[in-house]
């Protein structure tokens, strides 16, 4: 991990630089808002955990730190950011880099053998948070099963086999190099409802995520038109974030971070929005965790053996 670690503390020092308001502070600070809502409309948890948890991973470093996988490393970083560290409030407790070790050590891990277990130690009276992650293979589909030990919201921890129905689970499915949530897969049904809702960015934000490739410049092309139309500075951020996530999506990065850094300026001059600052703190870690993954992962690349 040395070198992703280096890289880590540069990323963490070039968004405390150039991103108002700092994405690292923010995400690190309670606020009174509540998480942007999720693709899947389910917002974060306004549980707080201990003040003073840690983490382990269980079977880190099995795959060499190898993206073994080749999936897209958004994917991944935007729906665990919000299953894990969102959905229990562990966004405002760990710094970046410990999500991005977290995180690196999920994608590296994954297999068909064993899960991934993450342990957040100390995360309430009732004892730790075990969130676990596995590879499977439904038909000839490769997903993945994230388990835990609590209820949704994490305000109770479960203790034997007889109470796993009741705990949170998440299922996802591995579409081409994209790891997708299993309930935002397209359906025609969803699109139509989302058309006579008419709200573009809704309607964005489902095709990027829908694991169907083919609509995702459809996205990009709803987005540019609601930021065009928007009447107020919050609507016109509002569209521009979702727009941050189809371009880091694409790989699209650099234009990601100019587009977050215009959004952190118009923050910067509006009072009184705290969902939406920590909105853009979470997608502005989103972009600082997949530069470093992919960062890492083409380190890993040169440094490889070549085929005889």
């Amino acid at each position: 991990m040395k070198h992703l670690l280096l890289l880590v503390l540069a990323l963490s020092f070039l968004a405390c630089a150039s991103a108002p308001p700092p994405p690292a502070e923010s995400a690190s600070v309670e606020t009174s808002g509540q998480p942007e809502p999720r693709s899947d409309g389910v917002a974060g948890s306004e549980r707080q955990p201990n003040p003073s948890p840690s983490y382990r991973i269980l079977k880190e470093g099995r795959h060499n730190h190898d993206n073994w996988l080749q999936l897209n490393e958004y994917f991944l970083i935007h729906y665990l950011y919000a299953d894990i560290f969102q959905r229990f409030g562990l966004h405002k407790i760990f710094a970046l880099e410990d999500k991005i070790r977290i995180l690196a050590g999920v994608l590296y891990n994954l297999d068909f053998q064993t899960p991934v277990n993450l342990i957040f130690d100390n995360f309430s009276q009732e004892g730790s948070l075990v969130v676990s992650l596995q590879l499977i293979r439904i038909g000839d589909r490769r997903s993945v099963l994230l388990a835990t030990n609590t209820d949704r919201e994490g305000r109770t921890i479960y203790v034997g086999v007889e109470n796993v129905a009741k705990t949170y689970k998440r299922s996802y499915v591995i579409v081409e190099d994209q790891l997708i949530a299993l309930t935002d897969l397209y359906s025609q049904s969803r699109e139509s409802a989302l058309i006579e809702e008419n709200r573009a960015d809704r309607l964005a934000r489902f095709y990027i995520f829908d694991g169907n490739p083919g609509n995702d410049t459809v996205a990009e092309g709803l987005l540019i038109g609601s930021i065009r139309e928007a009447e107020t500075p919050r609507e016109r951020s509002q569209a521009e974030l979702i727009l941050s996530r189809y371009y880091m999506s694409r790989n699209r990065l650099a234009e990601a971070q100019a587009l977050l850094l215009a959004v952190g300026s118009q923050l910067a001059r509006v009072d009184g929005d705290d969902a939406l600052r920590e909105g853009y703190s979470i997608a502005y870690e989103e972009l600082l965790i997949t530069n470093a993954l992919k960062e890492h992962e083409e380190r890993m690349r040169e440094t490889r053996p070549k085929s005889l």
